[in-house]
């Protein structure tokens, strides 16, 4: 192997890990990275944690779990485990600071504030 094909390696690694966690539409949505407020309609506030490697770390009440994320077709949906998918509508950028209220898929409605 040539000194160019041993530099290029790195390059081809970084796009092949990138397009593994791309969304659909081709660009990282503005929520990765930022933490954004959930409130249930019990009234709890859980903070989520999206990665740009498709996993999600939530914390709530002392507690935290991990899950995926994917976002495609303007749905973000999450898988915790061995609980069913569930895929909430993202059709437009959240603006941090604004709370906006969600249905799920599944009929669940949420309070979201991005941070």
């Amino acid at each position: 192997m040539t000194r160019k094909h041993l530099l290029l390696l790195p390059l081809a690694a970084a796009f092949a890990l990138a397009g593994c966690v791309t969304p659909r539409e081709g660009r990282m949505p503005e929520f990765v990275g930022r933490p954004i407020s959930v409130q249930a309609a019990s009234g709890q506030v859980s903070t989520l944690f999206l990665r740009p490697d498709g996993s999600v770390e939530a914390r709530y009440n002392g507690k935290s779990t991990v899950g995926q994320w994917e976002f495609g077709d303007g749905n973000l949906c999450y898988i915790w485990g061995d609980h069913p998918r569930e895929c909430w509508p993202h059709t437009a950028p959240f603006i941090p600071g604004r709370t906006e209220t969600v249905r799920s898929d599944r009929g669940n409605v949420v309070k979201v504030t991005l941070q």
